[in-house]
């Protein structure tokens, strides 16, 4: 028994020494490379900056006209987030200082979560060799973008899930409604999930037989939010709506579908020509709604063939490897090439099936070898997690809870998805599939856990 303490005294040394040792050579290789901007980075910039210097919640250039658009384009967390850090000094080197040591936040306390629910620590290297390679979490955390915040939230909402599921009691209902109603005023993407939230909490209820009243009031939190939040927007846009960005999106995933079947010429002409139309109507009102309802009527007339295209990008979704954004990290590929089509992209060279073009490709692009073993390492991962949701015994509660939750992510983003999306559960999928192949390995020894057990 001591030699085993001793060996997992090693293993817990050697797991913090490694996480931070690689937050700080990320941090050191975004200084080398000074590719630390995506697309969305400067409007969270600019919102943040009209924050501090004028409390004004505004994600464009207040030199040019204003737009209702960039009044609610981005949720307010994160420029907040941002505009705090810039109160003491205007430096992003400062901003990802402060992300990369909520990133290591992230991993301990995710690490916590799992001792918390019946991890034995056993396979702390499959665990540090799943964070490890997931170069994404890195590679965020040195970037200007709200995912890092934005799974600390998510990181809250699971633990007081599992904490819901296990004692019952309202004050953890409150905390994952609170956790969830931060999380989707980082980011819109958990803006959905608030009324799936309800439905779960209002399963858990009637499951577990709770304290339904309180429970249920909890349950509102993030819709309550998500109410007084469009509400603040109608005031100031004359349009009630919780984001701007939502009435374009069912746009991007049409524009993606036509992508895939008539090609990049013909997508950007389409979305050239609908940007064009929107732009002519005087009032935000009728852009958001025209914009809401092309997308949608289109989604709608190519139901069938959109349909399976949307399921089988969200059947990948835990499996890209992440080469875009390890290209856009190290400079490989900058933003103007990702928009002009002017990078090649490994799935259009193997949809060619030429032997020497593939062999060409991957002399020409190193990194393609890191992406090919993230995808063999993303493989072993999802095996893990089928073995816990087929093999494991535990809390079949909490099992049906994280399938949805991992379903959710899948779907919402289909098509449009890159590996960051899977940021707010990634940590948690990682889990599940070291408990998958921890039972597994164990299973003369496994009993059924009165508590939840990831």
């Amino acid at each position: 028994m001591q030699q085993f303490m001793k060996s997992q005294s090693r293993l817990q040394l050697t797991f913090a020494l490694v996480i931070v040792g690689l937050h700080v050579v990320f941090y050191l290789l975004a200084l080398h490379y000074q590719h630390i901007y995506n697309g969305d980075s400067f409007e969270y910039i600019q919102e943040a900056v009209n924050i501090k210097d004028n409390f004004f919640f505004y994600s464009g250039n207040r030199a040019l006209p204003i737009l209702e658009e960039y009044k609610t384009l981005r949720t307010p967390l994160y420029p907040v987030f941002l505009a705090l850090i810039y109160s003491l000094k205007i430096n992003n080197w400062l901003v990802l200082f402060v992300q990369n040591a909520l990133s290591v936040f992230n991993v301990f306390y995710f690490r916590k979560i799992l001792l918390e629910n019946g991890y034995t620590g056993r396979f702390h290297w499959l665990l540090l060799l799943f964070i490890v390679g997931f170069p994404v979490q890195f590679i965020y955390a040195n970037t200007i973008a709200p995912e890092i915040l934005l799974q600390t939230f998510s990181l809250f909402y699971f633990r007081y899930a599992f904490r819901f599921l296990t004692s019952r009691q309202a004050k953890a209902a409150f905390q994952m409604s609170t956790a969830l109603l931060l999380a989707l005023l980082t980011k819109p993407v958990f803006y959905p999930f608030a009324f799936l939230h309800f439905l779960l909490v209002c399963g858990f209820i009637i499951f577990y037989k709770t304290n339904w009243r309180r429970c249920l009031a909890a349950a509102f939190i993030p819709i309550a939010g998500i109410v007084l939040y469009s509400f603040w927007n109608y005031e100031r846009t004359g349009k009630y709506h919780f984001s701007s960005i939502q009435s374009f999106n069912a746009i991007f995933y049409y524009n993606s579908y036509l992508q895939a079947k008539n090609g990049f010429d013909s997508s950007r002409s389409f979305l050239n020509h609908e940007r064009q139309i929107i732009a002519g109507m005087p009032a935000f009102k009728d852009r958001y709604d025209y914009a809401h309802q092309r997308g949608s009527g289109l989604l709608k007339e190519n139901f069938s063939g959109y349909t399976l295209f949307h399921v089988k990008h969200s059947l990948l979704f835990y499996l890209e490897p992440g080469k875009g954004e390890i290209d856009l990290f190290t400079g490989r590929m900058t933003l103007g090439g990702l928009y002009t089509a002017k990078t090649a992209n490994f799935r259009e060279v193997l949809n060619t099936r030429s032997f020497q073009k593939i062999v060409r490709y991957l002399t020409a692009y190193p990194a393609t070898w890191l992406a090919l073993f993230i995808l063999a390492l993303n493989l072993v991962k999802c095996t893990g997690v089928l073995l816990f949701f087929f093999y494991a015994r535990v809390n079949r509660v909490a099992k049906w809870f994280l399938l949805i939750c991992f379903g959710y992510f899948a779907l919402i983003t289909g098509p449009i998805s890159s590996p960051h999306y899977v940021l707010p559960v990634s940590l948690i999928f990682a889990g599940c599939a070291v408990r998958g192949f921890e039972w597994i390995t164990n299973r003369k020894t496994s009993t059924p856990q009165p508590l939840v057990s990831l």
